[in-house]
C-alpha cells in the first residue's frame, strides 16, 4: 500500500456523501439592523397596518354588540319606598271616634281603630287637621282632639302594627306683608315640620289650594329634604292633594312628594279619552312628583260608575288615597264584616285592597296603554308590568256589552282571570274573544312586556 488509498465512501440509499468530506456551507443569518430594515420595507409595513386596523375594527364591533345587548336587557327598577307601595287612608277630623263621651272625636278613638286598618289592609293613615298654632307655627295639638301625648301614643302604636301616620296641614291666615312675614312663615313652618318628624310622624298632607300656602310648604319641605342625611331613618313623604281636576303643580317638587289627583267622573263624563288625558297629566308631569289617585266625595254617582272608579283607584300607576268619613265605602267601624255597614261597595273595596297589597304589578309606576281601534272611547285598557308577570286591566265604560280582541304577539292564547266586577264562569279567557258586560272591569294575568 504505497499510494494513498481513495476516500472511503458509505453508500446510503438515495444519496452518496463522503464521510470525511467538509460540511456544506450554512445559510447566512440576518443581523438585528437588517431585520428592522426588512420589517420596515414593503410589503411588511402595509400588512402590519392592515392587521392592526382589522383588530381595532373587530374590537369596536364587539364593544358595540355588548352595548346593544346591555341596552336591550331588562334592568330591574330601583326598589320602591314604603309610600310608593302603600295604600293611604284619609280620615277627616270630623269623623274621629269619640272615646270619652264628650261628643268630640279624639286621637284616642282613632288609636283604637288601628287594628281595623291592619285588617283592610291599609299601610298609612292620614289624620285630618289636628294641629294649631300662631300662623304657620303649627307646634301644638288642638285640645278638642287630644294632646301631644295622645298623638305620640297613636303614632307609636301605629308603627308597631305597620301603620305610618301623616298629618294634614290646616290653612292659616295669610299675612299682607308678604316680604317681611314670608321669611318668618317659612322659618316657623320648617321648624314645625321638623318637630313633628322628631315625634315619629311619617309625613304630611296639604291641599293644592290656596297656592300661597302650597308654595310655603314646598319651600320648607325642599329645604328639609336637601339637608336630610342617609342616616336619618325612614323616608318621609309630602302628599299634595289637587282637587281642581288639572292634576299638576306649577313648580318643581322634590322626589318625596306625591301629587294626589281626583279621578274623573264627577266633573265630566267618564270616557277613555278623558281617562287618558288625566293619566298623561299625572305621569308626564315635569315637576317630578310621584302620581297618586283618589275618588273625591260629592254627588252620588251610579253604582256602575263607582265600581269603575274603585278599580281605577287601585290599578292605575301611583299611590291610592281612600277617603274615609261619612259615606265612605270603607268606614272604620268596629264590625269585621264588610257587608254589615250598608255601603254596597265595601266588599269590592276590600277585595281591591287585598289585591293591591299582594300584587307587585299594581305597585309602582309602570304603565302601558293597550290600543283598541274599534273601542276608542267606550273601553279603556292598559298593562301594569311586574317583575315576572303583568296585569292587563280592561274596563267597559259603556252601557252596552262588547267583544274585544286583546291578543298581542307576546301574550299567550289564554290568560288567567285575576279579578272581575262581574261573576266569571271560567278561570281563564281566550285573548281573541274577551267579552265584557256593561260597565265591567276585568283584570288578567299576562307577560310584563307588550311586543314581539
Amino acid at each position: 500500500m504505497g499510494k494513498a488509498e481513495a476516500t472511503i465512501a458509505y453508500q446510503v440509499p438515495g444519496e452518496q456523501l463522503p464521510l470525511l468530506s467538509p460540511p456544506p456551507p450554512s445559510a447566512p443569518y440576518l443581523s438585528q439592523e437588517e431585520v428592522v430594515q426588512q420589517a420596515r420595507a414593503a410589503p411588511w409595513k402595509g400588512l402590519r397596518t392592515a392587521l392592526l386596523c382589522l383588530v381595532a375594527a373587530l374590537f369596536a364591533c364587539m364593544l358595540a354588540t355588548a352595548l346593544a345587548l346591555l341596552l336591550k336587557m331588562h334592568r330591574p327598577a330601583p326598589p320602591l319606598s314604603w309610600w310608593q307601595k302603600a295604600a293611604f287612608y284619609h280620615l277627616p277630623s270630623t269623623s274621629f271616634p269619640d272615646s270619652n263621651g264628650d261628643r268630640h272625636g279624639d286621637l284616642e278613638g282613632v288609636r283604637r281603630l288601628l287594628d281595623r286598618l291592619v285588617e283592610l289592609p291599609v299601610q298609612a293613615l292620614v289624620l285630618g287637621p289636628v294641629l294649631e298654632g300662631d300662623g304657620a307655627n303649627l307646634s301644638s295639638v288642638c285640645s278638642s282632639h287630644g294632646s301631644l301625648e295622645k298623638l305620640q301614643a297613636l303614632v307609636a302604636d301605629g308603627h308597631k302594627k305597620g301603620i305610618r301616620v301623616l298629618l294634614e296641614l290646616p290653612t292659616w291666615a295669610e299675612t299682607l306683608d308678604l316680604v317681611t312675614e314670608g321669611n318668618r312663615t317659612g322659618l316657623h313652618l320648617k321648624r314645625a315640620l321638623q318637630f313633628w318628624q322628631t315625634q315619629g310622624v311619617n309625613g304630611f298632607l296639604v291641599a293644592k289650594d290656596p297656592l300661597w300656602r302650597l308654595d310655603a310648604v314646598l319651600d320648607a319641605w325642599s329645604e328639609l329634604e336637601s339637608h336630610r342625611g342617609m342616616d336619618q331613618g325612614e323616608e318621609r313623604v309630602l302628599m299634595v292633594w289637587d282637587q281642581s281636576g288639572t292634576c299638576n303643580i306649577s313648580r318643581h317638587a322634590p322626589s318625596t312628594v306625591i301629587l294626589a289627583c281626583n279621578l274623573p267622573g264627577r266633573e265630566s263624563h267618564l270616557t277613555a279619552g278623558v281617562l287618558a288625558q288625566r293619566i298623561a297629566a299625572a305621569l308626564e308631569h315635569p315637576g317630578g312628583a310621584w302620581p297618586g289617585w283618589t275618588v273625591a266625595g260629592g254627588l252620588p254617582l251610579s253604582l256602575d260608575l263607582e265600581e269603575m272608579l274603585a278599580v281605577l283607584l287601585f290599578s292605575l300607576p301611583g299611590t291610592p288615597l281612600l277617603q274615609g268619613g261619612v259615606g265612605s265605602p270603607v268606614p272604620l267601624g268596629n264590625s269585621r264584616k264588610p257587608d254589615t255597614n250598608g255601603h254596597p261597595l265595601t266588599a269590592l273595596y276590600h277585595s281591591l285592597l287585598q289585591l293591591h297589597a299582594n300584587s307587585l304589578a299594581l305597585q309602582g309606576a309602570g304603565f302601558t296603554p293597550v290600543p283598541l281601534a274599534n273601542h276608542s272611547e267606550d273601553v279603556f285598557a292598559f298593562v301594569r308590568p311586574g317583575a315576572c308577570s303583568g296585569i292587563l286591566v280592561a274596563l267597559n265604560l259603556d252601557s252596552q256589552p262588547c267583544h274585544l280582541n286583546l291578543s298581542q304577539p307576546s301574550f299567550p292564547n289564554r290568560a288567567r282571570v285575576v279579578f272581575s266586577t262581574r261573576p266569571e264562569r271560567q278561570s281563564d279567557v281566550k285573548m281573541e274573544e274577551v267579552r265584557l258586560a256593561p260597565h265591567q272591569a276585568l283584570l288578567l294575568r299576562v307577560p310584563s312586556e307588550i311586543g314581539p
